[in-house]
């Protein structure tokens, strides 16, 4: 590319970091408080839980609103559209680190390991020396007040103890969270220059921050219905009498699919989410296409297996060994298509030129600053791990495959844009144990490895995508990539030990226990159900689910091939992997509509009325998204439970 195309954009340095910051730090203080309230406590709403995040959309919808009306009766007050989306992405970054994942797992896991300790379950025996003190909380006494309630977070015991666990773990996060930012640095141009991938997450943030955004009548309509069917469903689930309308029917396949083979498709729901048929309204039709006909393919392996009698091997279809090998193959065909790219980053990150460094310039990060940013990050995680008796080499090759997998879940949703990417129980520990076998890895790293669990999990909060989205706003607003980065780093500084804080503060008050969140369940599922079968019955390496593993990478192979070779072929190897999520069984259906519609849109109207009818289908993500809000409000204000839009 030439020169020219690389120069600071015209405008760039005009927006001032002060105000966003001075606006971004307290509205993080008051989401936290409210994410940690109605998510880990009420369970009235999961606003920081999906592609596209419920509270910074709200906030940044009242800051619109706000700035409107500043515009037109305080005009020097009001900020521009790259101040707005520089508070939106601050508030990204709480999403990040808040809600049901990871801060509910995080803390679960910090919390389970000496308090369910008992002399049947030999937790003692098995791995409670492999857990440095600093590590976690030991303390009973400290916990009593954690699991039960009645209590409070500010005795000097209670502090004393989680004061050093909520450093570490937050700056254990912030470490993580700036090696993907570096990743992105690097292959920021790559994605949204040369391949141009689409983001279809960014869309609304962006479209919220136009000349006239409440103007548009069929924006109106969209919002007016949708919050109208999710009000009147709301009033339904309190008196039952009202008429709702049925927008979820978690039965369905159950009461059609009876006989065998059919009945070993399981569980298959329908969840008519409004915002996710409004969000894949602007995902491209063949990918959205590919989320829900893959998903719809895992089914049919189950009927496949029912009829050829497979399912007797324990674990078919391998879905989780299947999902790694899908995820790791694209990162690394993602990355081998970008390799002309790379090599030019390590030129000018080695040998820069004047040129070269007016280009890197341009970037969140300098090349150099970003390869240094992986290298250091790196080897302080090493360090932190290393001291607390984790081999070398085992977390390097943990570290390796996250990246990787973040690499390509990345790419995924700047293409796919798909609404949620439950990539669920696919994770490095389970492709290590495959590889390698249980006896190999050793005891002490799977212990040590289980406290990384939170941000491998499901990654439906993965950082990396949303990092991405947050320079594509920048280069939407003409706004300096290093600002946007800095806003970024500034927001994680704060959010994650705010984060934390929230937590602690309302589960000391209500107890872990008594809020019947998966605060407790994480916990039984990482050392019940993962680390104490390792460490009871160690296996050797996994023949079997490896050979599931090797024919998704093959089959993701032979989908880009294709797609490459033939224009027209709809199949889409991401669609591919987040079909193979068992996460993918609460928006697959809501997906297909979304894609219908879409369909119908352009086969009978065209480009044209797709265009005109867009303001609608925002209007509806907007419409569920606040009706949401209220009705969370409503359960936190109160103390009842109440209707929940998502999940």
């Amino acid at each position: 590319m030439s020169e020219k195309r690389h120069q600071p954009q015209i405008g760039t340095e005009h927006t001032s970091l002060l105000l966003p910051l001075a606006i971004g730090v307290p509205l993080i203080l008051i989401n936290a408080y409210w994410i940690a309230l109605v998510s880990g406590i009420h369970h009235s709403l999961n606003p920081a839980y999906a592609s596209l995040f419920i509270a910074p959309i709200v906030n940044l919808f009242f800051l619109v609103l706000l700035n409107t009306l500043l515009k037109r009766f305080c005009p020097q007050l009001a900020l521009n559209r790259a101040q707005l989306l520089l508070v939106y992405q601050m508030l990204v970054m709480l999403c990040l680190v808040s809600g049901h994942n990871p801060m509910d797992f995080i803390l679960g896991i910090l919390a389970h390991p000496f308090w369910f300790a008992t002399f049947e379950n030999e937790y003692a025996a098995l791995f409670h020396r492999y857990i440095p003190s600093w590590f976690t909380i030991q303390d009973k006494g400290v916990l009593t007040g954690f699991f039960e309630g009645n209590s409070t977070l500010y005795t000097a015991k209670h502090l004393l103890a989680w004061i050093g666990p909520t450093l570490l773990w937050s700056f254990v996060t912030f470490v993580l969270f700036f090696i993907l930012m570096c990743f992105n640095s690097i292959q920021r141009l790559q994605w949204s220059e040369r391949e141009r991938l689409s983001y279809p997450i960014a869309q609304l943030p962006i479209e919220m921050t136009t000349p006239r955004f409440f103007a548009r009548r069929l924006l109106w309509l969209g919002f007016g219905i949708c919050a109208a069917v999710e009000l009147l469903n709301g009033i339904h689930f309190l008196y039952p009498f009202v008429p709702g309308v049925p927008l979820k029917i978690p039965d369905f396949g159950a009461k059609i699919f009876t006989a065998k083979p059919w009945s070993a498709i399981g569980w298959l729901p329908l969840f008519f989410y409004p915002w996710v048929i409004g969000l894949t309204f602007f995902v491209p039709l063949e990918l959205s296409f590919s989320v829900w006909f893959f998903f719809l393919f895992t089914k049919f392996q189950l009927i496949l297996g029912s009829i050829g009698g497979w399912k007797s091997l324990p674990g078919f279809p391998y879905y989780n060994q299947q999902g790694i090998g899908a995820w790791l193959t694209l990162g690394v065909l993602i990355l081998w298509v970008s390799r002309p790219h790379l090599k030019t980053v390590f030129t000018m990150a080695l040998k820069p030129t004047e040129n070269d460094n007016a280009t890197s310039r341009n970037e969140p990060f300098q090349y150099r600053t970003a390869l240094l940013g992986i290298l250091i990050g790196t080897a302080i995680l090493v360090f932190i791990f290393q001291q607390a008796g984790m081999s070398v080499s085992i977390l390097l090759a943990f570290l390796c495959l996250y990246f990787l997998m973040s690499i390509a879940i990345t790419y995924a949703r700047a293409a796919v844009g798909v609404p949620y990417h439950e990539v669920i129980w696919t994770h490095p520990q389970l492709m290590l144990v495959s590889v390698l076998g249980v006896r190999r890895i050793g005891a002490a790293n799977l212990t040590l490895l289980s406290f990384l669990y939170p941000y491998v999990r499901d990654n439906v909060s993965h950082p990396m995508p949303s990092q991405l989205e947050g320079f594509k706003l920048a280069e939407r607003a003409r706004l300096s990539q290093k600002k946007m980065a800095i806003a970024m780093i500034v927001a994680l500084l704060v959010a994650t030990p705010v984060s934390f804080w929230a937590y602690l503060h309302l589960i000391y008050q209500h107890g872990a226990v008594r809020t019947e969140g998966y605060i407790i369940g994480i916990g039984f599922e990482t050392f019940e159900r993962m680390l104490l079968p390792w460490l009871q019955q160690p296996h050797a390496p996994d023949s079997t689910g490896l050979s599931f593993t090797a024919f998704a990478s093959l089959f993701t192979l032979g989908l880009m091939f294709l797609r490459r070779q033939f224009i027209w072929f709809p199949f889409h190897p991401a669609g591919y992997a987040l079909g193979l999520s068992a996460g993918m069984v609460w928006v697959w259906s809501a997906v297909c509509v979304g894609w219908f519609i879409k369909a119908i849109l352009l086969k009978f109207g065209g480009l044209r009325l797709y265009r005109k009818a867009a303001p609608f289908f925002v209007g509806m993500i907007l419409g569920d998204f606040l009706t949401g809000t209220f009705w969370s409000l409503v359960g936190a204000i109160f103390e009842i439970p109440v209707y929940r839009v998502w999940y």
